[in-house]
């Protein structure tokens, strides 16, 4: 949506799509990555972009937006210390996941690999079809 020349746009934006049409499971997005993103959107383009891009997300019929609880928080800052090449937002998604008992991240971001339980998917498949 936001930065059309990113490497993986398109695939992104097929994601985005199925999950917008019921094609892909609902996207879970916590409050922390929420905040993440719009700011890496406001630095980077300008603050309309991210004011519509959270309109968008927050209207989608395809998204949720879940706010983590403090234990993630706290299970996030764990992972932090012991899973060098993991951000520290990448690090609350994984205590979200766990603690939800999800498996499957959409991400490019091949340092998820490295947390057990985590299945990444790159493409816009349906992991329980």
């Amino acid at each position: 949506m936001a930065d059309t020349d990113d490497q993986h746009h398109d695939v992104a934006m097929e994601i985005v799509r199925g999950m917008d049409h019921g094609d892909l499971p609902t996207g879970r997005v916590t409050n922390y990555i929420v905040l993440e993103t719009l700011n890496w959107i406001h630095n980077r383009k300008r603050q309309q972009t991210a004011v519509e891009t959270y309109d968008r997300l927050n209207r989608s019929a395809g998204f949720e937006i879940h706010h983590s609880a403090q234990k993630d928080f706290n299970r996030a800052l764990e992972l932090f210390q012991t899973h060098d090449g993991l951000s520290c937002g990448d690090t609350t998604i994984a205590a979200y996941m766990q603690r939800e008992g999800i498996e499957y991240l959409y991400s490019f971001d091949d340092d998820f690999d490295m947390v057990d339980g985590i299945t990444r998917l790159e493409t816009a498949d349906n992991p329980f079809n």
